[in-house]
């Protein structure tokens, strides 16, 4: 099994608001919040196999660094994703499951993003017709898609993300034998 050096950085500043004291019947001065970690500020590195099932906390995210350059403490700024790709097989057998894969591009989606799978009203089921893309998560998403009958059957998928969404996956269904 083959590692890659992957980072753990911020998607959300953190925050502290500095405390204050006031002699009563004054009117207290308030400072402004100050940022202690901004956003993209690397927190961590780890060396894994993927991403696959590894979920990053609220407020963070993963990202590839085979080179190594960004230690704990530099500033990642990721490449939001513009676009997503669906893969899957081009035949199935009527009732039985086919695995999709939705992939983002870049380093995932600028903000979290539903997609909805269909296939235009062919009667099959998918295992979840939505799923989501985190904030900058660049994992792939798996759905099983069970085709109901003969046919050839068209799988699209649409997002509320404003990413421009894949071309459509043509599945050649042949009836289940007996």
């Amino acid at each position: 099994m083959t590692t890659q050096n992957y980072i753990l950085y911020r998607t959300a500043a953190f925050m502290y608001q500095p405390g204050y004291a006031y002699t009563q019947g004054a009117t207290p001065f308030v400072p402004a919040a100050q940022v202690s970690s901004p956003v993209g500020a690397v927190v961590g590195t780890q060396q894994m196999a993927s991403l696959t099932g590894v979920t990053a906390p609220d407020g963070f995210a993963y990202a590839l660094d085979a080179d190594g350059k960004y230690p704990v403490g530099s500033i990642y700024t990721p490449t939001p994703a513009t676009d997503y790709t669906l893969a899957g097989a081009s035949t199935a057998t009527a009732g039985t499951p086919v695995t999709l894969t939705l992939t983002p591009g870049g380093d995932g989606p600028a903000a979290d993003t539903t997609v909805t799978l269909s296939d235009g009203g062919a009667g099959g089921t998918f295992s979840s017709p939505t799923l989501a893309f985190g904030a900058y998560s660049a994992a792939p998403q798996t759905v099983t898609y069970t085709p109901k009958a003969a046919g050839t059957v068209t799988i699209s998928a649409t997002n509320t993300g404003g990413l421009t969404n894949p071309a459509s996956l043509s599945v050649a269904v042949t009836a289940a034998t007996a």
